[in-house]
């Protein structure tokens, strides 16, 4: 008989792209679309930089690369005005990070990638199980229209990181349930699904703290939600006793050898359950490739609902830049390589084909997720499931926990400046009694705003508390 899939996790990390974190695992006898490593930019004096597995878990890209769209334009065309008709080349990364760092040195740092052995984690469950080598983040912009993707098949026109424009939106997690399939969202200090009030009316059903997914995936097989989305810590959090966690959603300059562990900690908790691990799959993938340099041009995609951008004009018929994916299950073979198409939507049409097929496509989860390819063909749902363990050699050598001095002294990327942004939207609904109030000298630092979402995130959580079913 063949093997059920009852429970589909993924897990999204933040703002890489898939040359810099595994072009590199390109060989002979691994013949992923990767890199041949005389890939290269010019910078602004018509130097060429060539692509190297230099890159470090820190320290590269501390001032945070643009991944706004009309950066994006200028990354893909090597110009902020193609012109019309005009094909990406992906030649303008480094012009576009010297933007940023006004040091021709440093903007060389956007071409740097992961020697493999740098991500003993990532790498080697790619190579046990499958990589995709063709996943797009579904826009060519920043994190929350990526997201939105992920969670809902449209951004609704909208390219920008903007706070008050992500409520209202009708995710698959209430598609599922309205058919009777449990959904949570495992979130550690945030999540820009806390704006949705069609989840939050009924948060305890579609939330819960990732401190508690080890323990929820030791017990009954059966009282797993079908399907799982996992956001890592997007801001350091103290350890509650004088330390801070570091942040580990990798995005930059985050360590992201502290992501390594927590894609380590995810899988382990998932494989000790050997009734949980026998019914699952999980996708590792980033939302979007965060201005870093990957030389596979963007593919066309379909409009999810007809929608464009005036300013900028965009018509979302063009994908974001490729980014990371990995699918771990125990009925997939090592070394599988997989070359479709597939972005954020895939997601969705994955986890409706699973568990709704018969109510999937869905008019609900617009056209683009509805033609979306799925991760079902990677698995052979006839073969015994592995019960092999993957050796990840050494453990990554990353800062997961910092003293409060270091973290005080840890700026605010633009991803966490957006972070607090949203959640002072979110903060501003709440009844004044309920509100959280900022510290007096506002937030300058990450693990200010790592305190502050986090309060918000319960606070929200507290207002919305709903009936359990």
């Amino acid at each position: 008989m063949a093997a059920q899939i009852k429970h589909f996790f993924v897990l999204m990390m933040e703002n890489r792209s898939f040359d810099h974190m595994l072009g590199f695992l390109k060989s002979a006898t691994y013949p992923i679309e990767g890199l041949n490593g005389n890939e290269s930019n010019l910078d602004s004096t018509g130097n060429s930089i060539t692509v190297s597995p230099t890159a470090q878990y820190s320290g590269d890209l501390t001032g945070d690369p643009n991944h706004h769209f009309p950066d994006v334009t200028q990354q893909l065309y090597g110009t902020l005005t193609p012109a019309s008709g005009q094909q990406p080349d992906m030649s303008g990364f480094v012009k576009n990070y010297e933007n940023v760092t006004n040091d021709r040195g440093r903007a060389a740092n956007i071409m740097k990638c992961f020697a493999p052995d740098k991500l003993p984690v990532l790498t080697t469950l790619a190579r046990q199980y499958a990589v995709c080598d063709h996943w797009f983040s579904s826009i060519p912009g920043p994190t929350l229209p990526n997201r939105l993707y992920a969670h809902c098949g449209t951004s609704r026109g909208r390219l920008d990181m903007a706070p008050e424009y992500i409520q209202g939106f009708y995710t698959v997690y209430e598609e599922l349930a309205k058919n009777g399939v449990r959904s949570t969202i495992f979130y550690q200090d945030w999540s820009g699904t806390l704006s949705f009030a069609g989840l939050l009316l009924h948060q305890n059903l579609f939330f819960d703290d990732f401190a508690n997914f080890a323990a929820r995936c030791a017990g009954p097989e059966d009282e797993m939600p079908a399907y799982c989305f996992i956001e890592p810590r997007y801001n350091p959090e103290s350890d509650g006793s004088g330390g801070t966690y570091a942040a580990n959603d990798q995005h930059p300059d985050n360590d992201v050898g502290a992501g390594e562990s927590l894609i380590l900690n995810v899988y382990n908790a998932i494989r000790s359950n050997d009734a949980l691990w026998q019914s699952s799959v999980l996708v590792i993938v980033y939302d979007e490739h965060g201005g870093i340099y990957d030389h596979v041009l963007p593919v066309a995609m379909i409009s999810p609902d007809g929608l464009s951008s005036v300013d900028p004009a965009f018509d979302f018929t063009l994908s974001g830049i490729r980014v990371p994916a990995v699918v771990v299950s125990p009925y997939i073979a090592a070394g599988t390589i997989s070359n479709t198409v597939f972005d954020h939507t895939s997601l969705i049409a994955t986890a409706m084909e699973l568990f709704v097929p018969a109510k999937w496509p869905s008019e609900h989860l617009f056209d683009r997720a509805e033609k979306a390819n799925t991760i079902l063909p990677l698995l052979d749902l006839t073969m015994n499931p592995r019960e092999d363990r993957p050796d990840f050699g050494a453990a990554p050598a990353s800062s997961n926990v910092l003293t409060r001095v270091q973290a005080a002294a840890v700026p605010l990327s633009d991803l966490q400046v957006e972070g607090v942004a949203h959640a002072d939207s979110v903060n501003a609904s709440l009844p004044a009694d309920l509100q959280v109030a900022k510290p007096d000298g506002g937030i300058t630092a990450a693990s200010d705003a790592g305190v502050y979402v986090k309060q918000v995130a319960t606070a929200t959580r507290a207002y919305y508390e709903g009936p359990a079913s």
